[in-house]
């Protein structure tokens, strides 16, 4: 688990403490801190907020006026990582950049969960060993035949999902094709090379522009469907079988040293490979239409 610590430089013998306890707790936790002096500390940390799954806000007695704290606050909430702020006394005060404006009522609202330090070593704990609070009560509890039918539409889901991701490859190919054959019918024509020279701008443009979408798009999905792997993981722990574990204990076993490539990061050369056309296409058009002026 990746977290990102937001902390005053002032606070830092204490939050090496509190982050000592937790790497206790897990040894997979991987705490994301930035380095002292690196005058690049922004992008540092833009790429290591980026990485996380959660960030850390220790709250010291002067943390609330940081600016540099502010942009780390803001980052995070830019890219959408949920904030938890643990006071390291009750008496200082939050951060006044974590209350935003609520995107329906438009009141003021916290955007972190304030918790206490034994509250994120057990959110820590939990994730270590997969509990993601599925169940709403006890385990033996539970029905069996009700726990498979949620099982079963849950399921049902991912597989909906694999659907509509092919139907998402399949529009951006659509398009991205139809572009390059625009290029191809634009360059048969009598037009004159400045004409023809903006209009491969805009179509270059809109094509990596479209590309660039693809990929993200791409990418939600795998994070969304790898979230459904591991819930769905959870469940069958209560079920006789735990058929995607099996799954995936057998495909490493056939992979034997060699690494796995998600289907995903397959998926992602397809848009990657439009970008290059397109860039060569408009590099080879600059050319051909500068040689005709000239």
């Amino acid at each position: 688990m990746n977290i990102f610590v937001i902390h005053s430089g002032a606070d830092t013998e204490v939050v090496e403490k509190h982050i000592g306890e937790l790497k206790k707790l897990s040894y997979s936790l991987n705490p994301l801190v930035l380095r002292n002096g690196n005058v690049f500390w922004k992008h540092e940390a833009a790429q290591k907020i980026k990485k996380c799954q959660i960030a850390i806000f220790f709250v010291g007695e002067n943390s609330h006026a940081s600016p540099n704290i502010e942009w780390e606050i803001h980052t995070a909430m830019k890219y959408g990582k949920p904030i938890y702020t643990v006071k390291l006394d009750e008496s200082f005060r939050s951060h006044p950049s974590l209350i935003v404006r609520d995107a329906y009522s438009g009141l003021p609202v916290s955007y972190d969960k304030e918790v206490t330090f034994d509250m994120i070593a057990k959110l820590i704990s939990d994730h270590e060993k997969g509990d993601y609070k599925i169940f709403n009560q006890d385990i033996d509890k539970i029905n069996s035949s009700v726990l498979l039918e949620q099982y079963k539409a849950f399921l049902q889901t991912s597989e909906d999902l694999v659907s509509r991701r092919q139907n998402v490859n399949s529009f951006y190919i659509s398009v991205n094709s139809a572009l390059v054959a625009i290029f191809s019918f634009i360059s048969a024509l009598e037009m004159e090379p400045l004409y023809k020279l903006s209009t491969s701008v805009i179509l270059t443009m809109v094509g990596i522009i479209l590309s660039v979408s693809w990929i993200k798009t791409l990418i939600s999905y795998g994070d969304l469907n790898s979230s459904k792997m591991k819930i769905i993981s959870c469940i069958e722990k209560q079920l006789p079988a735990s058929l995607y574990d099996a799954e995936w204990a057998a495909l490493s076993d056939k992979l034997n040293k060699r690494k796995y490539v998600s289907f995903t990061n397959n998926e992602k050369n397809i848009p990657l490979l439009f970008i290059v056309i397109y860039i060569c296409v408009f590099i080879l058009y600059v050319i051909f239409i500068l040689k005709g002026l000239f």
